[in-house]
């Protein structure tokens, strides 16, 4: 991003597609560029329309999946004794639950 920053040209908005995808619309489980995404990002900064809804909303199913799973095992946690025993869950699109 540093790179292509600040020099307005088409690079640079595609780099900042690029990154915003991979961050906010198809988070990953580290903070770079998916691959994946620039074909999208190219595409976005020429204009074309690109339904992101059923894939942001595939990635909400499988966070919520997750965290129900999660839920679920608390009852268990309950019975182990130990009062300050955490759950922790770290859902990708939501952050930390």
């Amino acid at each position: 991003m540093k790179k292509f920053m600040g020099t307005w040209s088409d690079i640079e908005h595609e780099a900042f597609l690029a990154l915003w995808l991979s961050r906010y619309v198809f988070p990953g489980s580290s903070c770079v560029i998916v691959q994946a995404v620039l074909p999208t990002a190219v595409q976005l900064s020429r204009g074309t329309r690109i339904a992101l809804a059923p894939a942001i909303l595939a990635s909400i199913y499988i966070d919520l999946a997750l965290l129900k799973e999660n839920i679920a095992v608390l009852p268990e946690l309950d019975n182990c004794g130990d009062e300050d025993q955490v759950l922790e869950i770290t859902i990708l699109g939501l952050g930390e639950v």
